[in-house]
């Protein structure tokens, strides 16, 4: 493998690489200054690039409000958010990523593991399989239904396959099972359509519209738990890592997450459409969670010039999944010593660099399971492999103009590129002739950081409207003490406050629909057991009510005045509103939402839509 630059600078350097008989030069020659200096701007305009600036606390951020979601979620089903969204490195480009894994079905790595669990039980089995890759082969199927595709009208038994060495769950049957459930249940969604693993929809993004980014594409993955890690992936465990990365706490807190069984074979296996693939996507997103500003930056900066300069020619040879996985690795050969902002651009070259040799070698490592190699059935084609090398080599070679070109969406940076007729030296002396700039992001970053705050806080209200109106409170209490007991108010980060506002959130919620019961109980009988009746009374219902008041007084005093008033209590109904109109009350809204409301008409107005891609652009291997 090429030696790696020592410090993360670079002077001066040629690699050759000879693929078949094609030579391919890369002869980088770069300022340490210029190189500094852009690493810094560029560094900077990703943290405070709007609401969607990409930092270390944003991410932390993004990470608690993925997992309060999940958390609350968890008890109707067990979704797992992923991709972009989920790991705070949002762009334009970013599409939306999830899993929902499917509980009463579990796969086990021997038979003795198997044999003390219940439900539907499949053995994993790799006997004829590719690292990575497994058949499910059946151990026992549970006396009833699994209650996920009970719900879905369908049934375990029209999942399986026999083949001569035993009955195996089919992966092909159980993904487009998935993908026409919407069109087989009458549901009016978007249409569906297959994409490795997933069912891959377009889809409107109310939130996305602070990126500009108003449509998007879906990728739904339905997974199975694994009741632990393959044998293979053990190693990960033990492997010798010489720069601490990452940490003995990362790595405790990875050991307790699962691994999953998603419904995807190896592309040149007979057994295609028996194999599924092990995922290890809680562990991948904890790491991502976990990368310091500048390996975000470069994460998503080499995910912007992949987008615009390779993928174009060929979409499905390299992924943003490949260029984590040689992240990882990068980072736990040198270290995270390297990983400065004023080491942002080198940094980007060492990554291309290991990239190469990966291209070169056809050979990528999974980084939990080694032995998988993600490069076995890419770039068998000459021209692209040679594309691939080429391409990646002019991006290295003209590093700085590649970066400040795909950065077209920071208008401050794009602005001062384009009056320097794209000339770096001239772009560095109007930045250092303008230092407001400077000003502007020391300024902004706790600003944009507060937005973030409230974005991610509204996401996860907003997310309890996925609630069926028609579903009874006992189905929400079962989490909501939960969350009620996980918040002490006391000694907690940050980040731990963004359940605060869901707890807030919640008790409203939760309080009317302990009313709505009261009034209307429903006598579901497959709800009954999980139903403490004590907790549906008027009293309860205003209890609760009042302990979310402070996410908004007024609303939340309105609500509690909305009970009394039905109940015909009207004096006490009448006393509180007018204890919230007093005059000393501030009930002016602050927000500035329709200063520009014509902008938004005019987008009603103009018709345009965005195109649905027929075929999906994103390697779904993250799953």
């Amino acid at each position: 493998m090429l030696a790696l630059l020592q410090s993360g600078e670079i002077a001066s350097y040629t690699t050759v690489f000879k693929s078949w008989n094609y030579t391919v030069n890369f002869d980088v020659a770069m300022s340490n200054d210029d190189s500094k200096e852009i690493s810094k701007l560029v560094s900077k305009a990703l943290r405070i690039n709007g609401i969607n600036g990409i930092s270390e606390k944003l991410t932390r951020l993004s990470k608690s409000s993925t997992q309060v979601i999940e958390f609350i979620h968890k008890h109707r089903i067990d979704t797992i958010y992923a991709g972009s969204q989920a790991e705070g490195t949002e762009t334009k480009e970013s599409d939306f990523d999830q899993m929902t894994v499917v509980h009463d079905i579990t796969v086990c790595m021997s038979k003795e593991k198997a044999a003390l669990v219940h439900g539907h039980v499949f053995e994993l089995n790799a006997n004829v399989s590719q690292p990575g890759y497994c058949r499910l082969q059946v151990y026992h199927l549970g006396d009833e239904e699994c209650v996920f595709l009970q719900a879905c009208q369908g049934s375990i038994k029209n999942l399986l396959e026999e083949q001569n060495d035993g009955i195996f769950l089919s992966s092909d049957k159980f993904v487009n099972f998935f993908v026409n459930l919407p069109k087989r249940l009458g549901f009016c969604v978007p249409p569906q359509e297959r994409h490795g693993p997933c069912a891959m929809s377009e889809i409107n993004s109310s939130l996305g519209r602070h990126i500009g980014k108003v449509k998007g594409e879906k990728d739904h993955a339905y997974g199975l738990e694994c009741d632990e890690w393959p044998y293979e992936a053990n190693e990960w465990f033990r492997r010798k890592r010489l720069h601490d990365w990452p940490k003995t706490e990362i790595i405790d807190t990875i050991k307790k997450q699962s691994c999953h069984a998603v419904p995807v074979g190896d592309r040149i296996s007979s057994n295609f459409s028996r194999e599924w693939r092990i995922s290890f996507l809680l562990q991948e997103r904890e790491l991502v969670w976990n990368f310091n500003d500048t390996q975000l930056h470069c994460y998503v900066l080499m995910k912007k010039l992949l987008k615009k300069y390779v993928e174009p020619t060929i979409s499905d040879e390299l992924s943003s999944y490949h260029l984590k996985t040689n992240m990882f690795w990068l980072s736990e050969e040198r270290g995270i010593s390297m990983w400065k902002q004023e080491n942002l651009l080198p940094c980007m070259i060492n990554c291309f660099e290991r990239l190469l040799v990966c291209i070169e070698n056809e050979a990528l490592e999974h980084y939990f399971h080694r032995s998988r190699n993600l490069f076995a059935n890419k770039l068998k084609n000459e021209k692209y492999k040679i594309f691939a090398l080429t391409k990646i080599g002019e991006i290295m070679n003209n590093l700085e103009t590649s970066v400040l070109e795909c950065l077209n969406d920071i208008k401050e940076l794009a602005d001062i590129w384009e009056t320097s007729e794209k000339n770096t030296t001239v772009f560095l002396q109007r930045c250092k002739l303008l230092p407001h700039l400077n000003e502007l992001y020391s300024a902004t970053e706790e600003t944009y950081r507060d937005i973030h705050s409230h974005v991610f806080e509204f996401k996860i209200c907003l997310s309890s409207f996925k609630y069926d109106e028609k579903e009874i409170a006992g189905l929400i209490v079962k989490d909501f003490f939960t969350l009620d007991e996980k918040l002490s108010f006391q000694g907690i980060t940050s980040e731990e406050k963004m359940f605060i506002p869901a707890w807030y959130f919640y008790s409203i919620r939760v309080g009317m629909l302990y009313y709505r019961y009261v009034k209307s109980p429903i006598n579901y009988d497959r709800y009954r057991k999980r139903i403490d009746e004590s907790f549906f009374t008027v009293e309860a219902a205003i209890h609760s009510i009042g302990r979310g008041c402070p996410i908004d007084h007024m609303s939340g005093m309105l609500y509690i005045a909305s009970v009394h008033l039905n109940e015909g209590q009207v004096a006490i109904a009448n006393k509180m509103v007018l204890e919230i109109l007093k005059v000393d009350n501030v009930l002016v809204y602050a927000g500035r939402c329709s200063e520009k409301r014509y902008k938004a008409d005019n987008r009603r107005n103009s018709g345009t839509t965005t195109k649905y891609q027929k075929q999906g652009k994103r390697d779904a291997s993250c799953f």
